[in-house]
């Protein structure tokens, strides 16, 4: 089996979920011409939705000033893995390219659209955003190794400190119970430190009453 170059290539752009928001009209219905001769599966939708649905894989939207409200509610509702943005602008001015930094775009067309540039922005688009979705995922995969890393240091810390336990023994400890409750290490981990911690809580003597000041 040949392992895929990662090079984008213009078939991948087959069947990509385009979302067009436009207000319905003769560009929209252009745009929408050259999404389907592209072979992507264009849908339209108007006005713009305060948050982008899930089964997008990429939105067209216009800035144009009768949509800009609309446009800043779906900037809050944004996040690192939205789908890609392409914009549609006919002028550039300071609160056009403001809008188009806040929407993050991965890229900008110029009206009137040509299908050249919209099938090289769907490109450069698609491959910007799969790049930034693996960026993320390895940001999250070593936070969540970082975070399993330090509740099984807390874990041996505890045994050692409250089971009387050797560094050497902890480990073993924690395999053991990770292997018999069919669990990740992790986990087994924070039981450990759960138990230990209820131990704790059950054996400390309970809080005397607050005194009454004399009157």
């Amino acid at each position: 089996m040949t392992k895929p170059s990662g090079k984008p290539k213009i078939s991948d752009l087959k069947g990509t979920r385009v979302l067009v928001l436009l207000p319905p009209g003769r560009e929209a219905e252009g745009l929408m011409t050259h999404l389907i001769r592209i072979g992507c599966l264009p849908r339209l939708e108007w006005p713009i939705p305060a948050k982008l649905p899930d089964d997008v894989d990429v939105a067209i939207v216009t800035v144009d000033s009768d949509a800009r409200a609309d446009v800043r509610v779906l900037i809050a509702g944004l996040s690192d893995l939205s789908p890609p943005i392409i914009v549609l602008v006919g002028y550039e001015d300071p609160s056009t390219l403001q809008l188009v930094l806040e929407l993050r775009a991965a890229a900008v067309i110029e009206r009137p659209v040509k299908p050249f540039g919209l099938l090289t922005n769907l490109m450069i688009s698609r491959d910007i955003w799969k790049r930034r979705r693996k960026s993320v995922e390895r940001i999250a995969a070593a936070e969540r190794r970082q975070t399993s890393l330090s509740l099984v240091d807390i874990a041996k810390t505890l045994l050692c400190r409250v089971r009387n336990m050797e560094m050497s023994q902890t480990h073993r400890h924690l395999q053991k119970a990770a292997m018999d409750g069919r669990i990740p290490i992790e986990t087994a981990a924070e039981r450990v430190i759960a138990g230990i911690l209820a131990e704790s809580a059950a054996d400390s003597p309970p809080a005397r009453p607050a005194r009454e000041s004399p009157d």
